[in-house]
This record gives structure tokens, C-alpha cells and sequence, in this order.
């Protein structure tokens, strides 16, 4: 196969000897092997040129598939005994970007010099492969695109949280029907950020708020809320800091929120780079703990 590819490519018997390092009649036999093995005529052979055959054209399609993942998967098996190196570009969202990972990239550096992290904290949808990303980590209920590879990082709560200041001038709610006469801080790039839903003991309830104030960022949201301007539905990292300083307190806690997936998710490929696969692996270790 490597002979007949060779050998198209290069448009000679004698030049796709040259370019394998090998005899004009080395090359010359083993296609008229393969053409005897296939039972067909690949190349269609004049004093002046080859041609490919319709068989040999579609023969062709399929070889340089094969030899390309051949060769991919040589390589991949021979670096897996290498170490970590070379660019690694990331994207993450914002909010878990500045609360939790930007505490663990030095360590991850420091465990892997070779590897150049460029890390992008980013809360739009970022689309990994055409826009040349190693590894992109996401949070949410579960994964919208099925051809990406995607690994499980770890699972967690999302809380409803205020401040003590506001909870003392406005009261504090005791159904998640209440919510709707409170001020409720929204993010607004949840498929549904006015439509907050909870697990009581009687069962799921969802209820629609309302209230002055609707961001993009999770962080920001809770800076506000910290300052009193209303009730926060977040992830529990956003709010782990606050809410252990007494900068927040929990707001109906027999009635449990929906909880997250963070995935780290990286182009189709059927071979894993070193560095990717260290960085996810790192991952997995340190955000599987709380906190």
C-alpha cells in the first residue's frame, strides 16, 4: 500500500523508489502484488505516464486513510512514553475559571514544565474545533455535542444563598413559592433564567422570579448578592468562599436545586496527546475534592 500510494504520488515507478529509500524494482513488484492480491488493475501503465484505474482511484482513497491513522497511531503509541510538552490551549468557563481552576494551574505547571499553558476564561459556548482548542471544560446538566471526546470531572450542588443584610430587611422565604415577591439575581445565559426549579419533600417544584438585576457571569452575581441586592441561585463554587465567611447564608435548604456535570470535553481524535491527556487527568484528581 505505501508502495502504490508512493508511486501516485510522485507519478513514477522510479521517483516512488527514490522517495522510500528503495529499489525501482522492489517498488514495481509489490504493486503488481497488491493488483494480483485485489484481482484488479490499479494503475494503468503507458510508455509515458500511469494513470490511475477506477479501481485504483478508489483503492487509493481508502489506503491513504488507513496509512494516515497507521502512521497516527504509531506515533501515539510512541509518545505515550514521552513526557508532557508543547502548547496546550484551554478555554473554561469564567465563573469556574477565576473560583476554582485558576488556583490549580500553577500546580498543574509545576508538575508539567514543559507544557505552555494559554488559557481562555470565557462564558460564551466555545466551539473547540474550529476554533483550535485542546480542551475546553464545561458545566451543565449534560454534554450537547456527542462527537466531542468527554470526560467526567466531577459532580456538584448548586444552592439558593443570600446575605444576612437582606434576608433581614426583605425576610427570609420558607417555599420556593415565595421567591416570586423577592428580588432574585439572575445569570443570564441559563437556558431559563427567570424559571428556577427545586426537589422538596413533597416533590419538584419550579417557580417564575423576577428582579431587578440579570448578569452573565456567576461571579458578578454573587458580588451582588453579597451586597444585598437579592437571592442568588448558583453553583456551590461560585458561593463556597461567602457563604464559609458568613458573606451568605442558604435559603431553603429542604428543597434541593438541580446540580451540575463539569466535563472536559476535546476534538474527535482517535489518539490522545500526552498533554491532554495529563491536563485531564490532573483535573479529574483535583476537582473531584470539595472546594
Amino acid at each position: 500500500m505505501r508502495a502504490f500510494r508512493a508511486v501516485v504520488d510522485t507519478g513514477s515507478f522510479v521517483a516512488g523508489g527514490r522517495a522510500l529509500g528503495l529499489s525501482t524494482a522492489w517498488v514495481s513488484k509489490r504493486v503488481a502484488q497488491l493488483e494480483e492480491h485485489l484481482g484488479t488493475q490499479l494503475l494503468a501503465r503507458t510508455t509515458r505516464r500511469l494513470s490511475l484505474t477506477d479501481a485504483g482511484r478508489l483503492y487509493l482513497e481508502h489506503c491513504r486513510r488507513l496509512l494516515d491513522d497507521l502512521d497516527e497511531a504509531e506515533r501515539s503509541v510512541g509518545s505515550l512514553q514521552a513526557s508532557p510538552r508543547g502548547r496546550l490551549r484551554v478555554t473554561a468557563p469564567m465563573s469556574l475559571g477565576l473560583t476554582r481552576l485558576a488556583k490549580l494551574l500553577p500546580a498543574f505547571s509545576a508538575r508539567y514544565p514543559e507544557v505552555e499553558l494559554d488559557v481562555y476564561f470565557n462564558d460564551r459556548y466555545v466551539d473547540v474545533v474550529n476554533e483550535g482548542f485542546d480542551v475546553a471544560v464545561r458545566v451543565g446538566a449534560a454534554l450537547d455535542d456527542s462527537s466531542l471526546i468527554a470526560r467526567t470531572l466531577g459532580r456538584g450542588r448548586r444552592v439558593l444563598v443570600a446575605s444576612p443584610d437582606y434576608l433581614g430587611a426583605r425576610g427570609v422565604p420558607r417555599r420556593p413559592a415565595e421567591l416570586s415577591q423577592h428580588a432574585c439575581l439572575r445569570y443570564s445565559l441559563h437556558a431559563a433564567p427567570s424559571r428556577w426549579s427545586f426537589v422538596g419533600p413533597r416533590g419538584e417544584v419550579s417557580v417564575q422570579v423576577g428582579g431587578p438585576l440579570q448578569l452573565n457571569n456567576s461571579v458578578a452575581l454573587a458580588t451582588a448578592a453579597v451586597l444585598g441586592a437579592g437571592l442568588l441561585l448558583a453553583p456551590d463554587f461560585v458561593v463556597a468562599d461567602d457563604l464559609t465567611a458568613g458573606r451568605l447564608r442558604r435559603v431553603l435548604p429542604r428543597y434541593e436545586p438541580s446540580g451540575y456535570t463539569m466535563f472536559a470535553v476535546s476534538p474527535p481524535t482517535r489518539f490522545v496527546t500526552p498533554k491532554v491527556r495529563a491536563f485531564v487527568d490532573f483535573l479529574v484528581e483535583r476537582l473531584a475534592r470539595p472546594g
